[in-house]
C-alpha cells in the first residue's frame, strides 16, 4: 500500500504536468491499487476468524469475493482508459514525453519488478499472490513505457515525426489490452470459488493421492469424492461402502491418516468421511 500511494501521487503528478495519458493511467491505477490493497488486508482479517453460530462454515468466501471485486474494478479502468486512448489518437495524438517519463518508467519498472518478486516469498496467501499480480503487470507496463518513450524521442526530428505523438496513447491501448488478463482470471476465481466448482488439477492431484495412499492402507475402496476450494478452506467429502463389521475406532483412524496426508497442502481441510453399509447412500 504504502508503494501504490508513492507511485499514485508520482503518477498523476507528472501525467498532469507531462500531458501523458499514460503515465496517469499508471498513477491511476496505482491509486486504484491502494484501494484494493486495504480491501485485501480486511479480507485476510475477516476471513481467517473463527466459525460463529451466524457463521459456523467460517467466512472465508470473503478472500474470493475481494479477488473479484479487485478484478472488475481493473477490468473497468483498463476499459475507461482504453476508450480515452482511442479519444486522443482519433483527434491527432497527444503530448510527445520527454526525459522525466523515461525516468518514471525505469523507476516503475524496477521497483514494481522488486515488489513483485517479494510479495509471493512472504505470504501463501491467495490475496497476496492476487496484490503480486497487480505488481507484475506494473513492472510489464513500466517496460513497456521505458521503450516506447524512447522510441517517440527517437523519432523526433526525423521523417517519421508525425508518428510521436501516437506512441503514448497507442501505449495505453496496449497496456490495457494486456492488463485484461490478470484481471479476468480473478473474477473466474472468484467465480469457480463462490460456486464451489472444482478446483484446480493443482489442487485436486494431491489430494486424490493422499486419497488413494489412505485407502489402500486400509484396504478400502473410494465410492464417491468431491471437493472444492473456498478462500484457504478446502472441503473434501468422501464416502465409502463397507461391510457392517466397521466400527467408529477404524473410522476415525482412517480421518485421522486423510487429515494427516492433507496437511502439506498449505490449506485448511474440512474433512468429511462417511461410511455406509447401503448403497444408496453413495448413489
Amino acid at each position: 500500500m504504502v508503494g501504490a500511494v508513492g507511485f499514485a501521487g508520482l503518477g498523476i503528478l507528472l501525467g498532469i504536468v507531462s500531458g501523458s495519458q499514460v503515465i496517469l493511467f499508471d498513477g491511476f491505477f496505482s491509486l486504484l491499487g491502494v484501494g484494493l490493497a486495504w480491501m485485501a488486508l480486511l479480507a485476510s482479517k475477516v476471513g481467517g476468524a473463527e466459525p460463529t453460530p451466524r457463521h459456523p462454515f467460517g467466512r472465508e468466501g470473503f478472500a474470493p469475493l475481494v479477488i473479484g471485486i479487485e478484478g472488475v474494478a481493473l477490468l473497468a479502468t483498463c476499459a475507461y482508459a482504453a476508450f480515452e486512448a482511442t479519444a486522443t489518437i482519433l483527434a491527432g495524438g497527444g503530448e510527445v514525453v520527454g526525459g522525466w517519463g523515461i525516468v518514471y518508467a525505469a523507476v516503475s519498472f524496477v521497483v514494481s519488478l522488486g515488489v513483485a518478486w517479494w510479495l509471493p516469498r512472504s505470504s501463501g496467501s491467495e490475496l497476496v499472490a492476487a496484490e503480486a499480480t497487480q505488481w507484475r503487470a506494473g513492472a510489464a507496463f513500466g517496460l513497456g513505457m521505458l521503450v516506447a518513450f524512447i522510441a517517440a524521442q527517437a523519432l523526433e526530428g526525423t521523417s517519421r515525426s508525425w508518428l510521436a505523438p501516437y506512441v503514448d496513447p497507442s501505449l495505453v491501448i496496449a497496456a490495457a489490452v494486456v492488463f485484461v488478463v490478470p484481471p479476468l482470471s480473478m473474477v473466474r476465481t472468484m467465480l469457480r470459488e463462490l460456486l464451489e466448482a472444482a478446483p484446480d488439477e493443482a489442487v485436486q492431484a494431491p489430494v486424490r493421492r493422499a486419497v488413494d495412499e489412505v485407502s489402500a492402507a486400509h484396504g478400502l475402496e473410494v465410492a464417491h469424492l468431491r471437493m472444492a476450494k473456498v478462500g484457504t478452506k478446502l472441503y473434501v467429502e468422501l464416502d465409502y461402502l463397507v461391510d457392517g463389521g466397521w466400527t467408529v475406532a477404524r473410522a476415525d483412524a482412517v480421518r485421522r491418516a486423510l487429515l494427516g496426508a492433507l496437511v502439506d497442502l498449505h490449506l485448511e481441510p474440512w474433512i468429511t468421511v462417511e461410511f455406509t453399509a447401503d448403497p444408496t447412500w453413495v448413489d
